[in-house]
This record gives C-alpha cells, structure tokens and sequence, in this order.
C-alpha cells in the first residue's frame, strides 16, 4: 500500500476519488476551500445545487459499489425510487413514451442530500481526513517531474499521488502553465442552455406517475420542463431552453414559459401545486473538454477528473455519472498498478475514453440545433447520432426502442443497443407504413 495521496476539492467527485484511495493509500487528505461542508447546507462551490441532477444507472451502480450502505441511507432520509419508464410520464418528440417495468432504476432526490450522504459515508473511513477551508492557490514542481500543492497560507503539501476535483473552475491549465507546462487543448460546444427551477409542494391528486418529462421538439420548440421527486414529498420544477430562448426566473413568466412546452400536462400539474421556494436561474457555461490525454509533458503524481477534465450539459443529466467513471477508472487502475512513472499520463488517456460516449451523446444532440456553437461531428458520429433520433421517434410504438434508447443513454449499454435487428426491422416497417399512409 502507497504512503499519501491528496483531493483537492469536496465536490461528489472528489469524495469519490477519496473513497478509491482510501484501498490503495495509508493516508488520504481532501482539502476543501468551503469551511461549512458539515451544516446540510450546499456547497459555496455549487451554485447549481438547486437544480435538478439526475443519477443515471451506470452511476448509481458505481455507487453503490463504493458504499452499499447508500441507497438504504438515501431512501430512509427520503430519497424516491425511479423506473425511468414505468414511473415517468414521458413526452418524446413523437409522442408519450410506453409506460411499463423497464428495470432502469435509480433514485431521485437533490443533489445537496446525494452528495451530503455520500460525505457522510466518507467521514466513516479513518484514514480520510478532511481538511476544510483550506485553499490551494498554485503548484509547485519539484524534482522527478512531480508537483506539491501550496496554500493561501504559503505552506507547502506534498503526496504520493494529487487528484484534481475542483470542478468547472479548475485552475489546473494555468497552474501547470505557471511552473513550465505546456496548456491542454480544450474543446468547447455551447448550445445556450439556461434553466429556472423552483421546488413545489404537490397536491394530494392521484397521479400515474412520479416524474414527468416533456422534452423539446428539434428545430421548432427548443423548450424542455421536467417534474423531479425530492426528499419530503416535494416536486423539483426545472425549466430549459436551448439556443438563448431562456425561461424567465418571474412568476408570470415561469408560468407561461410551462404553458408552451410540447405538452401543457407539466402546467396543469404545477396549478395544483404550492410554490416552496423562489426560482433560481443558472446559466450553463457550455460542454467544455481538456485534452489531458494528448499532452506530452505531465507531472508524475498528478491527475484530473470529474468536471476539472469535461463539464456537459446538464440536461443529459451526465455531470455526476461520468465523475463516478472516473473514480472507477482510477480503481481499476491502481488495482493492477502502482503511482509510477507514466501511470498519470496512462490514467488521463484512459479517462478520456471512459468519458468519450457521454461527451458524444450529449454535443451531438446540442449540435442538432443552428444556434449551437462548436464544432460539428464527423460523418460517422453524425450518423449514429441521426440513428439514435429515428430510435427516439420510434419509442412511442416500441417498448424495445424506448428500453434500448434509455439504457444507451444510462450508459448501461453500448449505442450499439440501439443497432439491434429488432429494432431495424421496427424501423424499416415504420417508413413502409408512413409511406403508405
């Protein structure tokens, strides 16, 4: 077992890269710069707490692999419990998704109770140490090509291995610039996304569902609205738009906003419900990628990930999945090797492959739309993502498209899922009978 390994940051990432290696590590110190992580309170680094977060499958499953106490917990302190088919009302593009026992099931609550619980389970592990209000303000290189942290205060830390999880405003690309590093790549997709979300007390009125969905319509309606369930029987209400046309954060306006979705089902269901909360607006920075993987010139000690590599879209509910990829990537690796020369630079590469398929899945739906900018897919991609679409379409009339097409972007399946003969054949019959109509 390696002596010392430091996390810089608190977010759901970092507590992650911190229970992966508290296995592999005698002594483990999380820095976090917000001095009020005990109070149940959202993190000052995560504004967009009170947006709506959705756990895809596949980050569930790493979950609960890393703390099979936590679903238990979560449900207890009131977390629900989610088909995303049998338990949603879903309006696709075509029409309402078929409602039956998918098997894809996660839980639903605020991402402040999610990451909460996870510290929770973390502040069980002895050898993780936790060290808040604490800011690291640059690296210092030191010899063999590793680096050390410095603080506000001016003291130097060292480790053994130094993960990045500080988030969307990480500081890495000009930290490493600063001690002789060459700056990553960086890609950058932004589709315009703003959202308003408010939270409600729902009425007693029996409903079909839990949540409810009721995505836009490509090229003539770019708004989205979602109902989520949260902790103490409260809905998330979260609205969104792509392409600059934002939901407005007043009354009236959030109110007509719901009113011109695909459906007016989400409107009539918040007539009937308690506001609990004023509206929140956030602005998305846009789908923003470093290059890490291709750099030459890495420290020895040193890695990045969750959103201090990729920020997505958070529509595609992808952000909190791909960190819990990157922490298992991370465990797989230090399984068969030890923190040696070139397993950092061997770390970002793979990582960059694990993060490849929601990074795709999420750009190309956001380069469909003309006000998007960044660069366009290559041909391959554009036609997979062109596939995925008639899939999409056919969901409505096919439980086997509405099951594959979720399970691709639960990312418990492959896309290949959505090439399956069942579903060619369904779409083959689906053109021949539009033809016909």
């Amino acid at each position: 077992m390696q002596e010392k390994a430091m996390v810089i940051g608190g977010s759901i990432a970092g507590l992650l890269a911190a229970r992966v290696l508290s296995d592999h590590f005698k002594d483990i110190i999380l820095i976090e710069k917000d001095s009020s992580m005990d109070d149940g309170k959202a993190r000052i680094e995560t504004p967009q707490a009170n947006h709506i977060h959705i756990l895809l499958v596949r980050g569930r499953e790493i979950l609960q692999g890393f703390f099979p106490e936590l679903e238990k917990e979560l449900l207890k302190k009131g977390a629900n419990k989610i088909d995303f088919l049998n338990d949603s009302r879903y309006r696709l593009p075509s029409g309402w998704a078929p409602k039956f026992n998918s098997g894809i099931i996660t839980f639903a609550c605020t991402r402040t109770l999610l990451e909460n619980t996870i510290r929770h389970q973390i502040q069980k592990i002895p050898k993780i140490n936790i060290e808040q209000g604490e800011q690291i303000t640059s690296f210092v290189l030191e010899k063999s090509n590793k680096i050390s942290l410095k603080t506000k205060e001016g003291k130097e830390i060292h480790g053994d291995l130094i993960v990045d999880c500080t988030g969307r405003n990480t500081k890495t690309p000009t930290w490493l610039e600063d001690i002789g590093f060459p700056k990553p790549r960086e890609t950058k997709i932004d589709s315009f996304v703003r959202y308003s979300t408010r939270r409600y007390i729902p009425s007693k009125k029996d409903r079909r569902w839990k949540m409810l969905a009721i995505l836009n319509k490509p090229i003539t309606n770019p708004r989205i609205g979602a109902i989520y369930p949260i902790e103490d029987g409260k809905w998330l209400v979260g609205l969104y738009s792509i392409g600059k046309n934002y939901p407005p954060t007043d009354e009236e306006g959030f109110l007509e906003f719901a009113q011109h979705l695909e459906s007016r089902e989400l409107y009539d269901a918040l007539k009937d419900a308690t506001p609990d909360s004023e509206i929140y607006g956030y602005q998305v920075q846009g789908s923003r990628k470093y290059h890490y993987e291709e750099m030459k010139q890495w420290p020895e000690n040193f890695i990045v990930l969750g959103d201090a590599v990729s920020i997505f879209n958070p529509y595609y509910g992808q952000g909190m999945t791909s960190a819990a990829l990157g922490a298992k990537t991370l465990d797989d690796m230090l399984k068969d090797n030890k923190v040696k020369k070139g397993f950092t630079r061997k770390f970002q590469k793979r990582l960059a492959k694990e993060i490849s398929l929601p990074w795709i899945l999420g750009t190309s739906e956001d380069l469909r739309w003309s006000t998007t900018v960044g660069k366009r897919p290559n041909t391959i991609t554009r036609m997979v993502q062109n596939h995925a679409q008639k899939v999409l379409l056919l969901s409505p009339k096919s439980k086997l498209a509405a099951k594959s097409f979720q399970q691709m972007m639960h990312m418990i399946k492959s896309p290949a899922i959505i090439f399956h003969p069942a579903i060619l054949l369904q779409l083959i019959a689906n053109s021949i009978w539009k033809k016909d109509e």
